[in-house]
């Protein structure tokens, strides 16, 4: 399979698992139709080819970062999204309701970040999708596919420039107690 510029051995859609050494990750978004398609940041992304629209029933078998699960995302998930991918949920902030409660086996929360897209700049915790995404690839040590994809975006620098102090602890971080540490050490 050919996809993001570079030859695929597995998808997350195929129950055969192949480990894929030195490949970047598949990015995937489930689009819930509650924004402007012109603004969302996903399908900027797939218009680049980096990333693919897929079913909610697919998300499952990928690593979904979701805001309903309890499992935060670590540095040893790096393996999880090589072999996975990973998935974004691509919806409004003021209807992320439609989603709430969906749990998915692979699901991951992200530690607080600042957010730096025009909407939101420097709240915490509300993310666009891409730079959630970019986060969850800067944490898994893929930060040069993150920078690529952020880098899309006229403001994406400023999440990076933002936020790097503290993925970086974050990335460094081995158990859930140490993000707690760290997320204790900013508030």
């Amino acid at each position: 399979m050919l996809w993001n510029g570079k030859s695929r051995d597995i998808s997350p859609f195929c129950d055969d698992i192949m480990p894929m050494e030195n490949k970047d990750p598949q990015i995937f978004f489930i689009y819930l139709y509650q924004d402007d398609p012109k603004k969302s940041t996903m399908k900027k992304l797939e218009r680049f080819n980096l990333a693919r629209r897929i079913d909610r029933g697919k998300a499952s078998r990928s690593m979904v970062l979701t805001v309903s699960s309890s499992q935060y995302l670590m540095s040893s998930d790096r393996n999880l999204i090589l072999e996975r991918g990973i998935t974004a949920i691509e919806g409004s902030w003021k209807q992320n309701d439609l989603m709430a409660g969906t749990k998915f086996r692979y699901g991951r929360i992200l530690p607080p970040l600042l957010a730096s897209n025009p909407v939101n700049y420097g709240k915490w915790n509300l993310l666009s999708s891409v730079e959630a995404v970019s986060a969850a690839l800067i944490i898994t040590g893929f930060r040069e596919l993150a920078e690529q994809i952020i880098s899309k975006f006229s403001w994406g620098h400023s999440f990076i420039s933002l936020n790097m102090e503290i993925l970086e602890e974050y990335a460094k971080c081995k158990s859930e107690e140490d993000i707690r540490k760290v997320i204790d050490s900013i508030a």
